[in-house]
Parts: C-alpha cells; structure tokens; sequence
C-alpha cells in the first residue's frame, strides 16, 4: 500500500509518481490489483502503464523515454536565468527595460512547468507534490509576463487593458490557491478557471493585435509577432491535452518559446544597435568638434549635476587676442590656439568639467577646492599655456583671462555664472593675461557693478 497522506504538503490529492513493488517467485501466478483513492470529484487518477521486470532496467527505460524532454527542461531554466541576468545587466547600462526580460519570467515559468510534468520528476525531490503544485502556479501565472512582453513590444498603447487582465490573474491566483491550502477544492479542481483566465488573455492580446494590422503599427513588431503567436499556439496545445488526458510534456511550450527567444534576440540586438547609434549621435551633438570638449548645452547640465552634489569653484576662461591671430596668421592659427586652451584646461584643472561655450570662451568646475589649491592650479594653468603658446609665432600673441568663484553645493549656478562672468570683465578691462576671484572684487569694492 502506498499511501501520500502524510507527503502532501497542502491539498486533497498527490501528484502522480512511479511506485515499485517487489515481487518474488513466490508471487508467480498471484493477481495484481492497482486502487487509487481519490478525494476530488470528477477526477479519479490516471493509471501509467505498469513495467514489469528489473528495476533498474526500469529506471534505464524510463530514462531512455523522457530524458531528451526533462533535458530541454533544464535548458530551459538555465536559458531563461541566463536571458534574465542579461536583460538586467542591459537594463542598468541603457537605463531602459527591454522585452529580453518578460520572455526570461516566461521562460521560467515553462521550465517549471515542464520538470513539474517530467516522467523522472520524483527524481528531483522527495516529495513530488511539490514540483507538482509549481506546474499549477506555472499556468495561473504565465498571463503575467506574456501581457508584460506584449506590452513592451506594443510600446504600451493598450497598458491599460492588460492591466485589467494582470489583475484578474493575480485575483485567480490567490482564490485558487487559498482554496488548495484550506482543501477546499484542489488546484485541478479549479484549472479550468486559470485555462479561462488564459483563453481571455490570448482572445485581448489577439484584438489588440488585430487593432494594430488595421492601424498599421504592427509592422514595427513584426519579428516578435511571429514569435508571441507561435508562443501562444503551443500553451493552447499544452492546455488543451489536459483535458484528452494526454500529457504532451511541455514540448509544444519549449518549441514555441525558443521560437519567441529567437526573434526577441534578433529584437534586442537591433534596438541596441539603435541605442548605441543615439548614444553617438548624442555624442557628437553634444561635443565641439575643435576642442572634443563638451559644449555649452551638455557642459552646463554636467556642471550643474556637479555643483549639486559637490560645492567647488567656477571658472570663466576667455582667450585674449583670437582675432588679431585670426588676421595675421589665418583661421588655422586660431583654431590651434583655441586647441591648445582646451587641452592645457583638461590637463592643468584634473577632475574638473571643462567645456566651450563658443568662440574663444570656455568654463570649467573644480568641485571640492579651496581657494588656495585653486591659485595653484592657476598659476599652472598660465605656465603651461605660456609655454604652449610661445612653441609657435602664430600663437605666441594669445593669452588667457579667466574670472573665478568659490561655490557653495546646491546653490544656484545662474547667480555663480553671473559672478564669474564679472570677475572675467574685471580681467578683460584692467589688462588680460590674468585672473581674479569674485571674492576678490566684494571685498575691494562692495558696492561697485563690474559689469553694466
């Protein structure tokens, strides 16, 4: 007598397992009588076949039957953990979801699913009740990703109906697994809820399909579309032999998913592709072709961010002298020059965003420097720039100004551009080639405007 009472963790019934009993030559002629006890209505069991003979040429059998198929089960699972740990890595570097990640919790689920129907299942734990129960939870739960894949791929334009369908999941979940706990009714008595809530999740994913063909948007997702149709098909295969008593054992899903595994990589690599063509495009936007240092837009945000986490000091830079340069030795010579401002900038004020604003004007922040550290910068500023400068006669004639102010963290960088602009004009009329601090002009004239 084998008896699961004491084995199940919750529920009226056991799952289904392989049970041997030895025999002996004295049983030769003696009848064999197979009784299955049941406790939920309108469903008595299924009986497998009965092997006679060895155990172990048995268990060689079995394995010989089911193997291959409990195989692309693991696959599987390791697959969809796999495209999960990817799709999260991309999400952290693009800061963006991509549909790689629903097809991994779908690939999960059919995993699951495909062990906890596995012929060698009580191989894998004691207790196959268990595994057993992860199929019904598989089932209840696969309208989740899938509405969250399609959703992704349809770029939310029906997010709130599938919304409505991920709560009646999640509401069908709970009702079905609150009656097993209390053996109430068993998962199976209560399936043909969760094969309901599946056919409304198709029948809504299939309309709004439908509305896009007529709108024209679907083309944007085609390769996904011949995937999630494949996908769906096999679940309807999968659903529909339980009820013929047959036992397809997940191979339908797994052929289905692999398909829509496919076609979501072919996906993910173009949008990524696309991604990083924005990336480059935003970049050379967003850089000065001269220089290679940011320009205004992009050099202002990155100040600005800086400026709220970390106080510091502004520095406005102007070079002296470009148009007299451009006049006598051509535009070439000027470009140099305004070359050799940009690099002396990003080597002498290390750790410091620095980016042109246009022309010969350029602005930089050194967070976390006191006024002291920043005259030395400056002053290693004005040597390197004097001996780069004077390396070649067409730009010996530049020279740099620059206005400087001390910066509190989180305060407003208008009002600090502002003050570093005048200490600039204060540079520009009394002589060039020099700097000053903000700080410097209060303390000497408190009331004067450096600027009008």
């Amino acid at each position: 007598m084998y008896d699961t009472e004491n084995t199940r963790p919750f529920g009226k019934n056991s799952a289904s397992r392989y049970v041997f009993c030895e025999t002996s030559d004295e049983d030769a002629g003696q009848e064999v009588r197979i009784e299955l006890q049941c406790f939920t209505k309108k469903y008595s069991g299924v009986v497998n076949k009965v092997y006679c003979g060895d155990k172990s040429d048995i268990w060689a059998y079995m394995f010989h039957c089911y193997f291959m198929v409990t195989l692309i089960a693991c696959a599987m699972l390791f697959a969809g953990l796999v495209v999960l740990i990817i799709s999260l890595v991309l999400d952290i570097i693009y800061k963006t979801r991509f549909d790689l990640e629903y097809l991994g919790w779908c690939m999960l689920l059919g995993a699951v699913w495909m062990l906890g129907e596995s012929k060698l299942r009580q191989l894998f734990v004691s207790n196959a009740s268990i595994l057993s129960n992860m199929c019904f939870f598989a089932v209840m739960l696969c309208p989740v990703p899938i509405l969250f894949y399609i959703d992704s791929v349809q770029q939310g334009r029906y997010r709130k109906v599938y919304h409505v369908a991920e709560c009646i999941t999640c509401v069908n979940f709970v009702i079905c697994t609150v009656l097993q706990v209390l053996n109430i009714a068993d998962f199976i008595s209560t399936m043909f809820l969760s094969h309901m809530v599946i056919a409304g999740t198709f029948l809504t994913v299939f309309i709004t399909i439908c509305m896009d063909l007529i709108q024209g948007t679907a083309k944007h997702y085609k390769l996904p579309l011949i995937g999630l149709v494949a996908a769906m098909i096999a679940v309807m295969l999968e659903v529909t032999a339980v009820y013929r008593v047959v036992s397809l054992s997940g191979i339908f899903i797994a052929t289905g998913l692999v398909i829509l595994l496919v076609v979501t990589l072919i996906q993910t690599m173009d949008r990524i592709r696309e991604l990083e063509l924005a990336r480059q495009r935003e970049a050379r936007e967003s850089l000065d072709y001269l220089t290679g240092l940011p320009m205004r837009h992009k050099g202002e945000a990155l100040i600005l961010e800086k400026m709220q986490k970390q106080g510091g000091c502004l520095g406005f830079v102007d070079m002296d002298n470009l148009k007299k340069i451009n006049d006598v030795y051509g535009h070439k010579a000027g470009d140099h020059a305004l070359r050799l401002v940009g690099a002396t900038l990003t080597e002498c004020m290390k750790n410091a965003v620095v980016c042109r604003l246009g022309g010969d004007e350029f602005l930089f922040y050194l967070p976390e420097v006191s006024e002291a550290e920043m005259n030395t910068r400056m002053r290693s500023l004005f040597d390197s720039f004097r001996a780069a400068k004077n390396a070649a006669a067409e730009t010996s004639a530049a020279s740099l100004s620059c206005g400087l102010c001390m910066c509190r963290q989180g305060d407003n960088f208008e009002e600090y551009y502002i003050k570093a602009d005048k200490a600039l004009y204060y540079v520009k009329q009394n002589g060039k080639n020099n700097y000053r601090f903000y700080e410097e002009l209060e303390e000497q004239q408190p009331d004067a405007d450096y600027r009008k």
